[in-house]
């Protein structure tokens, strides 16, 4: 039985359907899909890296990922415009795998870089903390310019401001700080250094004065004075050996030897008690007077004079004491060396006319001292 043209074409159109819906479901099948899992992947791991701060500890590993994560987009974005069976997402894969690897580095980088940063910051916290003990220790006495000073406590207060930004979790805010307070007490020290060296070239004279004191003391028995200036300490020596010590004060200019009268400055020299003055007999509570000048002394001022150091009219000066009323906290005498009223007391009544009193920029070299 023969089929009529209508029949005929009915099942060829059947059969046309069938094969291109075959052959749009191969293809549909086969062709290539994009990387959905692996973009979820980036997405949460540059979020976490984002979390961590790793664009600041680790900026190279987290500018690669957003960047390779970005060409993965764009790609996407340019197979999407084509026929469907026709695109290709190899190259959108290959950047996306690559941002992933940037991201899972970032991550780990940025975790390790951030440890590091917080084990050094700490480190040099110490050190910064230590030149700040030193200062309040020792360089406090000195008689520094008030620039030396603010720098001193701009450090201080740098410090304090990096340790609360650390505390919080900001170790590049606390970094900042810490650099900062280190480069002012940088500065500070340059000029503390130079200060120090140049009063240092007397420590083995020094050095020779501590040793003879403390040997006659021995040889003695008796009692002996060392005022040392850089600590602001009076020691009390018996039979050779440290018996009692004291803090003390001294006048403003003390760093460096007494020129004349009205500079301010302690002596330094080996000297002795040549009077002991009760409540009464000084405008202090109690006094010992030494014997400045000594012999040194006026050989030292003479040939001043002679070189026009200091002018031919200035006097050489004296009335240089032990005292009271000391305790101020600050060095305020006009060249004396002032203790407590407790402490004049007890030192009085060890004390006699004809003790050694020693005075001296330090007991130990300045390398010590620096460290």
């Amino acid at each position: 039985m023969k089929l009529g043209w209508k029949k005929r074409l009915i099942i060829i159109l059947g059969i046309l359907i069938s094969v291109t819906v075959m052959v749009y479901a191969v293809l549909i099948l086969a062709m290539d899909k994009p990387p959905m899992a692996e973009f979820t992947t980036c997405q949460g791991l540059l979020g976490k890296a984002k979390r961590a701060n790793a664009d600041v500890y680790a900026p190279e590993y987290y500018q690669a990922a957003e960047k390779k994560y970005q060409a993965a987009l764009l790609e996407w974005k340019i197979q999407n415009e084509n026929v469907f069976f026709l695109r290709d997402f190899t190259k959108v894969k290959a950047l996306i795998l690559s941002a992933i690897i940037k991201a899972q580095e970032a991550n780990v980088s940025g975790g390790a870089n951030r440890n590091s940063l917080k084990m050094n910051y700490l480190k040099e916290v110490e050190l910064l903390k230590s030149k700040l003990d030193n200062y309040h220790d020792v360089f406090i006495h000195l008689p520094l310019k008030v620039s030396v000073r603010k720098n001193y406590e701009f450090g201080k207060l740098s410090l304090e401001q990096g340790l609360n930004a650390f505390n919080k979790g900001d170790i590049m805010l606390a970094s900042k700080r810490l650099n900062d307070g280190k480069v002012k007490i940088s500065v500070a020290d340059k000029e503390v250094n130079a200060l120090l060296k140049d009063y240092f070239n007397n420590f083995s004279k020094w050095q020779n004065w501590f040793n003879t004191t403390v040997k006659q003391s021995a040889l003695n028995k008796n009692h002996a004075i060392i005022v040392e200036k850089i600590k602001h300490k009076a020691y009390l020596y018996y039979n050779g050996k440290l018996s009692k010590e004291y803090d003390v004060e001294f006048g403003r200019n003390w760093i460096g030897d007494k020129h004349y009268a009205g500079d301010k400055a302690t002596p330094e020299g080996m000297y002795k008690v040549i009077k002991k003055k009760s409540s009464g007999d000084s405008k202090y509570y109690k006094a010992m007077l030494i014997n400045y000048p000594n012999d040194e002394d006026l050989a030292l001022f003479n040939m001043n004079k002679r070189q026009g150091t200091i002018s031919k009219n200035t006097r050489i000066g004296g009335l240089i004491e032990i005292h009271g009323e000391g305790g101020k906290g600050d060095d305020w005498t006009s060249g004396c060396v002032a203790l407590t009223n407790s402490e004049i007391d007890e030192l009085f009544s060890m004390v006699a006319v004809g003790t050694p009193v020693t005075i001296i920029g330090s007991r130990i070299s300045l390398a010590e001292l620096l460290n």
